[in-house]
């Protein structure tokens, strides 16, 4: 047997030598971590999922009114049917950013709700 053969038989037995410890080290190694970590604690009250104040009436069943506008109208102190007719298409269209014309089919709609007849459509 050559010189060269005898290196490349001690390689692959230190090779294997250290492969199989490896596997064996990350045996015990996994045997000594906890298998589920702890979820973390908070000292937070709890919140409302929902920001929207509870009084009033829902904004949102006016077509075209979604959760940010009614923030942005309930922000302004707009939170009935009847406190949404009793305002300027200019208003609301500043409050929410929303145009003139989408304020005022908005407004339409809270003044025939506010008033209990049935709408058209």
């Amino acid at each position: 047997m050559g010189r060269l053969s005898k290196l490349a038989r001690w390689v692959g037995i230190l090779g294997g030598v250290g492969g199989a410890l490896w596997v064996v080290r990350d045996r015990f190694i996994s045997l000594t971590l906890p298998r589920e970590p702890e979820p973390p604690t908070f000292r937070t009250a709890p919140t409302s999922t929902d920001a929207r104040p509870k009084a009033g009436d829902d904004l949102t069943a006016i077509a075209g009114i979604g959760p940010v506008f009614a923030e942005r109208l309930a922000a302004a102190s707009v939170m009935s049917w009847r406190g949404l007719a009793e305002r300027s298409a200019t208003e609301i269209a500043q409050i929410t950013g929303a145009s003139e014309s989408r304020a005022t089919g908005w407004i339409a709609e809270a003044a025939h709700r506010a008033s209990g007849e049935e709408l058209p459509g």
